[in-house]
């Protein structure tokens, strides 16, 4: 199997296909069976803290668009494996994020031409969204 996973009839990567080869991946290498959700959080901000390094002193970045990648790519792949062990579907839960997101911003602040106050209305409309904190 070549490490491009494509739709025959589109040519395009399918991020459920891409789900599937992580996960076999693991499971061949019975990581599933050994890797706890707490040591996958874990490993997903250790890899994201390996991705700010790249930014650590500067604005722009220091590193390759390879090395970016390779980060980028080691927290998806630990985010797959915490979505598998936590039974989530990412996919479902990600356009779920996204209405969120677009009730508690509405396109209307970014529409605004005045920089201060577009700022202002995006700080007013954090302020007043109700976060949901249930533990």
């Amino acid at each position: 199997m070549s490490s491009q996973v494509k739709n025959e009839q589109t040519g395009k990567i399918q991020f459920e296909d891409v789900i599937d080869r992580v996960m076999t991946h693991v499971r061949a290498r019975k990581w599933d069976e050994t890797n706890t959700g707490r040591g996958l959080a874990i490993s997903i901000a250790l890899e994201a803290s390996e991705l700010l390094e790249y930014y650590q002193w500067n604005e722009e970045n220091f590193g390759s668009k390879d090395d970016l990648a390779s980060e980028v790519a080691d927290i998806l792949i630990y985010l797959i494996q915490f979505a598998d062990k936590n039974k989530i579907d990412i996919l479902p839960e990600v356009l779920k994020k996204l209405e969120k997101t677009a009730k508690k911003y509405p396109l209307e602040i970014f529409d605004i031409e005045d920089e201060a106050e577009r700022d202002r209305a995006w700080l007013e409309a954090k302020r007043k969204y109700k976060k949901d904190t249930t533990l």
